[in-house]
This record gives C-alpha cells, structure tokens and sequence, in this order.
C-alpha cells in the first residue's frame, strides 16, 4: 500500500512538472523568440513608437543656416536639406559629403528635389556595421556650410528569423517530452489516474499550439516585410509617439508645405474682441419704399432682381394706386362736374371774344382765366384716378434686396428695394465698456483680411444695454468685400497700449484633442512637439502669444493645421 501511494504521488508530480515544463516553454520562447515585424532589409519595425521612425541608417546635421536628413536605401545615401529657420527646401546647391579619407559629390535631383551619392567606395563604407562620421560641405546661393553627424549602421546579420527557428525546435521538444511522459503514464495507471494526466497533457499541447501561433511568421508584402507590424511602425513614418510629438519625415515635410519661423519676443498692440454687423453706409445707399398703397408694376427694365447693378434715379418699379369704390365714384362725379363747368366756360369765352369791342377787356380775360383753372382741375382729377407711383433708386450701386414681383399689392412704408454700394458699406459693433472709443488706436475684421476700419465715433446712448460704435470700411483696392448687409462680425480692435509676446500668423495656432490652443514646435529635424499656450489675436491675420511659448523656438507657422491631424 505505502509503494502505490509513493507511485501515485510520483505520478501526479511527474505530470505537473512536465505540463508545466512545456507550457513554459512554449510561452515563453514564442515571446522572446517571435519573428516579430520587419523591413525590407531586416530592421524591426515592431520597435517603440518613439523609435519607430528610424528604420534605416540615417543621420541628422544641422547648423544656424542649414538642417538635413540623410539616409542609406537601396544601394544610395539620399540627402534631404532646408533652411534651418524656415524650413524651406534647399534646391540645386553644390553638396559635397566625406567621411574618413573617402570624399564623393552629391547630385542633385530636380524631379525629387534631394541629393544622392552613389559613389561605390563611400557606399561600401557606410553600409559596414558600426558608427560612421559624416561632414556634409554646402554652397547655396553664395552661403557655404559644414555640417557633420554620425550615421549609424546596424549588423544585419543578427536576424531575428535565426533566433525564430531555434524557438520552434525547442518548443517541438517540449511538445514531444510531453507526450512521451504521457503516455508511459497512462499505460502503468489506472483509469481515474489517467484522466488526470490527460488534462495536464492536453494543457501542454495547447501551450504548444498557442506559442506556435504567438510566433507565427504572420504576414508579409511583396518584399518580404512584415505587415503585422505595431500601429506605431507607419509606413510612410508619420506617426504621433507616446509623449504627444509628431514624427514628421522630411518629404512629408514638402509634401504638406510645412513652414517655421524663429520667435522672438517682441511688443504689440492690445487687442480686443467685439461683435458687430455690417450696416449700409447712409450717404452710399437706401431703400426704396411705397409711399402710398397699390399693385406693383415693371419699370421699364422690368423688375430688379438682388445683385442687378442701377444707377441713381433710374425707376425701378412703379406702383398703381386703387381707390375705395365709393371714393372712386366721387372722384369721377367730380370729373365729370369739372368737364361740364370747362365746356361752359369755353363757350362763354367764345360768346365775349366775339363780342370784343363792345365787351370790356377785363370780362374776356376772366372768362378764359376761368376756363384755363376748370381744365387744370379736370386734368389733376383725371389724373388722380389712373395715377402709378414711380420708384426710383436712391443712389448708385447693386440691389441688395427686392421684395416686389409684378401683381403684388403693397401698403404703404413696404420696403421693396435695398441699394449699396458694396465697397462703401459700415461696421457697427457694441461693448459694454464705455471708456473703450477713447482708447481705440485701429481696428480690423476677422476673416477679412482686405477691409480697412477707420472709427467714426461711438453713440452716447446704450442700446439694449450695450454702446454701440460705428467704422467705416474701405476696400484695399476699392474691390468689393465679401460682406453682407447684416452679417455678423467679429472686430479686432487694436488699444493704444503694449503687450509683450511672440507675434505669429494666426494659422500657426491650432486647437489640440482637448480643444486647447497649441502651437507646434520643431525639436528635431523631424520631430514636432505641441506646446499649450495662451494668445490674443493682433488683427484678422496675426495674434501675439501672452504666454506658454519660450524664445527663438522654431514655430510652425504654415500646415499646422496638418500635423495636428495625424494620429
């Protein structure tokens, strides 16, 4: 009885540490062992994201004129160069590139807009494993540079398929050591001890199975590479690393027309919002408005249409006026009085002419008086009753509403017709700040970077609780702005006090995932770091940055917007 009792417990340890043996070792070698992502030359792209950029030997040189990027692919070292401070490309300059005692020339290629070296001996140096100082001599544009850096080359001959082949023979062995034990234990126990050592046997094969799916080769392009790669590893090597930069390639850079200036700290303006409305200029428009109640008629143009050019004066619609019916009968009982009372005085005009001589002159005058007075009368009757109003414009310029179509009845006061002159329109905005006209030193649209504002003045009276001021825009060019009468606006205006800050175009700031506002700064030669900051806008085109941003950093200024949507 005590042998069978020590078997069992053999038994049961046996098992334990054989399953335990192979799923350990399946795990973990499919762990460390794995194949992992690769390149087409066999670099790992499965690296972390901050390192995920550099998949080929590369090198970055920089001084306070120019920046570059090198790299060494496919049988070639392309160089990329832009002006340090602005970041704009470097285009047919002579580049010249020496490391060691090998010196080749770098061409320059037009439809690329980088330099390649081809040069065999300064090839076959650069691609031997191990650390290679590089100096890059340039002239551009009479401006001659020295750059150096060190280029990098890893061994190639460290592959990670080698270790991937070693994991799968060790991990095979397991699997079999397992099922050789297992079976030698079923066949000396019992059936209730067997199904025991089943269990640990099938958790050894699944140990096995899940670690031959863990280091899979996965799958692979048509030049070998691994397409399982991590998010991180973009192709295109676009990519926003852990701490929140943007890596950034350089031909990415072109691509998206990227631009940086140097911000210094300088004194602006300060600023203040208001909102406002466009209005019409009273001495450059009107309306056009019946003054009495009819049925609109066309002019003789026909019917103005909105945007329709006129000119002052010229009738645009006439409106034909209805009397009452009993009015109406009136008017025409009275015509009718005045037509008899005329043809009377006509004859006795006739009867005393006839006369003349023995008729006093003064008797034949009155009477033609009288007749003369009756026909005015009938003809100002008369004409009363088929009487149209004729409506003209009030100025020259464009129709800027029309509100009459033939047949229509208006009353009276109805405006019809609204007339501009669409360079000549006025800004009327409101703020709660009484003392603010006195301090305003200019004063520009958002979004309308070509409206020039000059103050009029500032009513002395609230309107709704808020003081209205008024500005006079101008057109740079006297073109016609992209304004409407009653838009809403948003006016700049500049105070006649100084503020400290970096003065940016307006573009260069962004709103982040949080919605705050960020500038983006180039750290590296393709590395960008978003910065929080606080700002004021300057006018429709610049803002000044209060706070939250250091000096003579290399601020994005131009595809802002672009880097902050990569992911």
């Amino acid at each position: 009885m005590k042998d069978a009792n020590l078997r069992l417990h053999w038994t049961w340890r046996t098992a334990l540490a054989v399953a335990a043996f192979a799923g350990l070792i399946a795990i973990a070698t499919s762990v460390r062992a794995g194949p992992g992502a690769h390149g087409p030359d066999g670099e790992h792209l499965d690296q972390p994201a901050a390192a995920s950029a550099a998949v080929l030997p590369r090198v970055e040189a920089n001084t306070d004129q120019f920046e570059l990027v090198a790299a060494l692919r496919s049988g070639e070292l392309v160089i990329l160069v832009d002006r340090y401070e602005t970041n704009e490309p470097v285009l047919g300059a002579a580049l010249t590139v020496e490391s060691g005692s090998v010196q080749a020339p770098a061409k320059f290629r037009g439809d690329r807009g980088d330099y390649a070296v081809d040069d065999p001996k300064l090839l076959q140096r650069l691609a031997a494993p191990g650390e290679h100082a590089l100096v890059f001599t340039l002239v551009h544009q009479g401006a001659a540079d020295l750059l150096d850096g060190t280029l990098r080359t890893p061994d190639s001959s460290r592959n990670g398929h080698q270790q991937s082949a070693w994991a799968e023979v060790l991990i095979g062995s397991a699997a079999i050591l397992a099922v050789v034990v297992g079976g030698l234990l079923l066949w000396r126990r019992r059936a209730a001890h067997a199904r025991f050592v089943a269990v640990a046997i099938a958790a050894g094969a699944l140990s096995f199975v899940a670690g031959s799916v863990m280091a899979g080769p996965g799958a692979h392009g048509p030049d070998g590479e691994h397409l399982d790669a991590p998010a991180a590893a973009n192709a295109s090597g676009l990519a926003r690393l852990p701490d929140g930069s943007v890596n950034v390639p350089k031909d990415a850079q072109r691509r998206m027309g990227i631009r940086t200036v140097l911000a210094p700290e300088s004194q602006a303006a300060g600023t203040i919002e208001l909102s406002g409305r466009v209005v019409i200029d009273p001495n450059a428009g009107g309306r056009v408005q019946a003054l009495h109640g009819g049925r609109i008629e066309p002019g003789p143009r026909g019917l103005p249409v909105a945007g329709q050019a006129v000119r002052r004066g010229e009738v645009l619609a006439y409106v034909r006026h209805h009397a009452e019916p009993y009015a109406l009968g009136n008017q025409q009982a009275q015509l009718a009085d005045l037509r008899a009372q005329r043809l009377l005085a006509e004859q006795r005009v006739q009867r005393l002419e006839s006369l003349e001589g023995t008729v006093p002159r003064k008797e034949i005058d009155a009477a033609r008086a009288e007749a003369h007075s009756l026909a005015q009368r009938e003809q100002s009757v008369g004409g009363s009753i088929t009487a149209r109003e004729a409506l003209v414009a009030p100025a020259t310029g464009v129709i800027a509403r029309a509100e009459a179509v033939v047949g229509q009845v208006v009353e009276a006061r109805d405006v019809l017709f609204e007339v501009i002159d669409p360079a000549r329109v006025m800004i009327e905005a409101v703020t709660a700040d009484s003392s603010l006209p006195g301090r305003i030193a200019g004063a520009t649209l958002q979004d309308v970077p070509a409206a020039q504002l000059r103050l009029i003045g500032a009513a002395r009276s609230l309107r709704d609780g808020m003081l209205p001021v008024t500005f006079a825009v101008r057109a740079d060019k006297s073109a016609a702005l992209p304004l409407a009468v009653g838009q809403p606006v948003t006016v700049i205006v500049a105070l006649d006090e100084r503020i400290k800050g970096i003065v940016l175009p307006a573009q260069a700031v962004v709103r982040n995932p949080t919605n705050e506002p960020v500038v983006w700064i180039k750290s590296g030669a393709e590395r960008f770091i978003p910065q929080p900051v606080r700002f004021r806008p300057l006018d429709a085109q610049t803002v000044v940055i209060t706070g939250g941003l250091g000096v003579d950093n290399r601020v994005v200024v131009q595809g802002a917007p672009l880097i902050a949507q990569i992911r």
